[in-house]
């Protein structure tokens, strides 16, 4: 095995497997045993993509990583409360560093009390047997592997098994954590884990832990690949009443969310140049859709979503509808789809252009972002203010008509711009 392990972290992408060899060594000069861990060594023993490295090393991780940056010109981002630290490589990895320790819980679902300890302590306080193992990367242990819980048969057995009957009373969270490994990963979870769970969801566990760290695994789901296949499972297992009461599975969300990629793959083919679309926020919005406007904002503001997260899913909440109603009226200008549609974010338009089954509307919604959306005006304040207007309040109003006129074809250059726009200003 540390043969196959070593050979595997050599084919890592050229900057990773460098951090990681010099890290190894800088350990060895600091007299610190260093660990990769994670789900960076569950995925590396699957075979499958690497995204960030997980470091643990037995002594003092903020001054490990702050000489790791110095020494191989990282930005750093030392979390002193937690004894952590975040580096930044020029490649555009990442790597997590952090102080061995244990963890014990005075009461369920509140978060540990730290202290230090070995490499094993630290592997005891993992949520699964499959991410609690570690590969060393001090020169006498480099690839040499430490699974002190039987991670490696799980992965082979493709299994999801926690470390211990308290596991999910301690952190709830992992309730959540287990359901959406099991399906990312297309594993099973495993009897006796399953009944743990099924115990402290019947003892209300997820409606006791902080609704932030909630809120943390939610967004994580929605980020999975199939993130409507993770809720089904979840709901199966123990509904969303711990999220909002009433909120249920809709089935209809599956072949939704493909239409949501392949509408997501159109914006992005076709409008290259804006920004990349949020596909987990429209997914969130899809989920939080069949609740009341009242209830969509409880949920955010107690799981404090981010601003943005929020606003986009009471917006798609709010003007959903309404939208979809104007769009499908006869005989509509240009500029009326632009004034409705222009307010909203993209990944409400997308998502409404997803949704809708007629052609009428899908139809506006492209020629809005293919043709409307980002029209400018030659003419600005200035050009006003020099055809004899003192500036004031109306200016906004001319140049907004004038921005519709555009719009709908009725002014194509400067010239014609600012002949309207006089016209317009003799209205005012």
């Amino acid at each position: 095995m540390k043969n196959v392990l070593t050979q595997r972290l050599k084919t890592l992408p050229g900057p990773m497997a460098d951090f990681i060899r010099q890290a190894g060594m800088l350990a060895d000069e600091m007299g610190l045993p260093a660990y990769l861990v994670g789900g960076f060594v569950r995925d590396l023993l699957l075979g499958v993509g690497h995204f960030d490295v997980d470091l643990v090393v037995e002594g003092d991780g903020i001054r490990f990583a702050r000489e790791c940056a110095r020494r191989l010109s990282m930005r750093l981002v030392a979390h002193g409360r937690f004894g952590t630290a975040t580096l930044y490589g020029r490649a555009g990895f990442k790597a997590d560093i952090a102080s061995s320790r244990k963890e014990s819980y005075e009461k369920p679902a509140a978060l540990p009390t730290v202290s230090c300890g070995q490499i094993k302590d630290d592997l005891s306080r993992r949520d699964f047997t499959i991410n609690a193992m570690a590969i060393g990367i001090n020169q006498h242990s480099y690839g040499d592997i430490f699974d002190f819980y039987g991670g490696r048969d799980d992965l082979k057995n493709r299994v999801v098994r926690a470390l211990h009957p308290l596991s999910f009373t301690d952190d709830p969270t992992r309730i959540l954590r287990a359901v959406r490994f099991e399906c990312r990963l297309a594993f099973r979870i495993e009897p006796a884990t399953m009944a743990w769970m099924r115990c402290a969801a019947r003892e209300g566990m997820l409606e006791r832990v902080q609704k932030h760290r909630l809120r943390d695994e939610l967004i994580l789901i929605f980020k999975e690949h199939q993130p409507f296949g993770v809720l089904r499972r979840l709901h199966d297992f123990c509904g969303y009443g711990f999220i909002s009461p009433g909120l249920t599975y809709r089935r209809a969300w599956m072949s939704a969310y493909a239409k949501i990629r392949e509408a997501a793959l159109w914006f992005e083919q076709n409008l290259p140049h804006k920004r990349c679309l949020d596909i987990y926020v429209m997914s969130m919005c899809l989920f939080f859709s069949p609740l009341s406007l009242r209830r969509i904002g409880d949920a955010i503001l107690a799981y404090a979503f981010h601003k943005g997260e929020g606003l986009r899913i009471l917006s798609f909440k709010t003007h959903a509808g309404p939208v979809e109603r104007q769009l499908s009226k006869k005989n509509l200008a240009p500029s009326h789809i632009y004034r409705l549609l222009e307010p909203l974010a993209y990944e409400v338009i997308v998502l409404i252009y997803a949704l809708s089954t007629k052609a009428i509307i899908r139809k506006r919604i492209r020629d809005f972002l293919l043709i409307y959306h980002g029209t400018r005006l030659h003419v600005r304040g200035e050009d006003l203010a020099g055809l004899g207007s003192r500036p004031g309040p109306h200016f906004k109003k001319v140049l907004t008509g004038l921005l519709y006129a555009k719009v709908d074809g009725k002014v194509r250059d400067r010239q014609e711009e600012l002949v309207l726009a006089k016209r317009l200003l003799e209205r005012s």
